[in-house]
């Protein structure tokens, strides 16, 4: 009897749990049978081919049959949509896009970026989203996409960039965040960038690159920070852009450049410095750019160019100083590159400035004949000076500097006396302009340099004697840092002779 009630409990327990395993069997079937349900309904609709015009996202492809479509230019409109909106499901339907661009109708339509359908595309290689409102790249936004070549993000309102927020996209090539509000770059924000070669970061509102802050990218070729508000650049801003080829910084806020600001950027060709606020050039500002071909500094505040300034990029075949306030541009300033300039494909510009009608200015037609170029013929034809105020001046003084092979000591030593006369003419002159309130100065137009006659371009005694001592203590400085014994020995004993001759003076 006590078996037959143990066989009846046992018998009793199998069948409730036959009767709970059929009900959760059961049960879940009815799920599965409810999520199929639901997830058919979220993708009936083919995202190339969605007939609802209430729809919150339209995409026109060059295929609209289910997984034909290698490219979706999808238009998001007014209302807004979330992330768990199940129209984002219907990218499934197109599994094999190439390109997918979301082009934003009205502010605040998207307001995320949709990495559940774009890390779903695994073929997936341009992106492009233009008038999102994006704000804040969060760290790893974009990360872990093999096959994305190209993102560019426009009008989306980026304020910033998070660490690592662009990280392991080993085939990204090209990246551009233009036309946002980022203020700042930070270090390590691109990093495992392996094939990225282009990044354009222009018509933001930068205003710091942290030193370091595109050390990762050893092979980028192109850098694009043009009209951003940097003020400041040191040697480490570019550190590691060994391989950089152009870096454009257009229409900034700098004021100057030191020392060896670009010396880490061995490989430059192409520097744009134009439109800034820039009056002061170190004298080694591009020392280290040797294969430098093309700079260009126009619409700056430049009054004046250190004579060493160009020793560094030898190699300048195009050279942009127009619409600047520079008084003096002398042959030593373009003697570095002066070879240069007698080839076909060499330019230098330098008209819009306050050049004026001096010796100093005599190279300019010098090299107009001798140059081979058609383009630096016509932008030396351009080239105008501002003539002397005094008619006595321009007319009497007779010091034409040659600024061709003869150095400045033969020019002072040919005219020196007969020059005595005229400055002392010259000075009577400028007094009396000076004492009589009535006369005012005759401030004629600029004139075109290589029209003047070379007896216009004249310099005082004072002028010249000044290039002089500039280039004699120029000499001798080179001569007593880096010269031989026997040179040191003739400019001391130089240097005694003319003590001695003062000293007798004063007696």
């Amino acid at each position: 009897m006590e078996s037959a009630v143990q066989y009846l409990l046992l018998a009793l327990a199998l069948a409730s749990v036959q009767i709970s395993y059929t009900e959760s069997r059961l049960n879940e079937k009815r799920r599965d049978k409810t999520e199929r349900r639901f997830y058919s309904n979220q993708i009936k609709d083919n995202i190339c081919d969605i007939a609802d015009r209430d729809s919150k996202v339209h995409c026109y492809c060059e295929n609209t049959e289910e997984k034909t479509a290698t490219r979706a230019d999808c238009w998001v409109f007014n209302g807004g949509i979330d992330k768990s909106d199940p129209l984002w499901a219907s990218f499934n339907t197109q599994p094999f896009l190439e390109r997918l661009t979301f082009n934003v109708r009205s502010n605040g339509a998207l307001k995320f970026i949709p990495l559940q359908v774009i890390k779903r595309l695994k073929r997936l290689q341009k992106l492009y989203i233009h008038y999102a409102d994006l704000g804040k790249i969060e760290k790893k936004t974009f990360s872990n996409m093999s096959a994305v070549r190209e993102i560019i993000l426009m009008h989306d309102n980026i304020t910033e960039l998070d660490f690592s927020s662009f990280t392991n996209l080993p085939s990204l090539v090209n990246l551009t965040i233009k036309e946002n509000k980022v203020t700042e770059i930070q270090r390590d924000v691109f990093v495992d960038l392996s094939s990225l070669r282009y990044l354009d970061l222009s018509f933001n509102s930068i205003n710091l690159a942290h030193d370091g802050c595109f050390e990762h990218l050893t092979i980028l070729n192109d850098l694009i920070l043009e009209a951003n508000s940097i003020t400041i650049l040191t040697r480490d801003t570019f550190r590691g852009l060994a391989n950089l080829t152009r870096l454009d910084l257009r229409s900034n806020k700098l004021s100057m450049i030191g020392d060896l600001t670009f010396t880490e950027l061995w490989n430059l060709n192409e520097l744009l410095l134009d439109n800034n606020k820039l009056k002061y050039l170190s004298e080694r500002a591009f020392d280290g750019l040797v294969l430098l071909q093309k700079l260009s500094m126009t619409g700056n505040k430049l009054k004046s160019i250190n004579e060493g300034l160009l020793e560094g990029v030898r190699g300048l075949e195009l050279l942009d100083l127009r619409n600047n306030e520079i008084e003096h541009f002398t042959y030593e300033n373009v003697k570095p590159i002066i070879d240069n300039l007698k080839m076909k494909t060499s330019v230098l510009y330098l008209s819009g400035n306050k050049l004026m009608c001096d010796c100093h200015i005599s190279w300019i037609k010098v090299l107009r004949n001798e140059t081979t170029s058609d383009i630096l013929q016509a932008a030396l034809d351009d080239i105008t000076c501002i003539p002397n105020y005094s008619e006595d001046y321009e007319t009497n003084s007779v010091t034409e500097y040659d600024a061709s092979p003869k150095t400045v000591s033969e020019v002072v030593t040919s005219t020196m006396v007969h020059q005595i006369n005229n400055d002392e003419q010259l000075e009577g002159t400028n007094q009396a302009l000076k004492t009589d309130p009535t006369v005012e100065p005759f401030i004629k137009e600029q004139l075109p340099i290589v029209n003047m006659p070379s007896g216009a371009l004249l310099c005082s005694r004072e002028m010249v004697q000044n290039k002089e001592d500039s280039l004699m203590l120029k000499s001798i400085g080179k001569v007593l840092w880096g010269g031989n014994a026997s040179s040191k020995l003739r400019v001391y004993s130089s240097l005694v002779l003319k003590l001695l001759f003062l000293l007798a003076i004063l007696k």
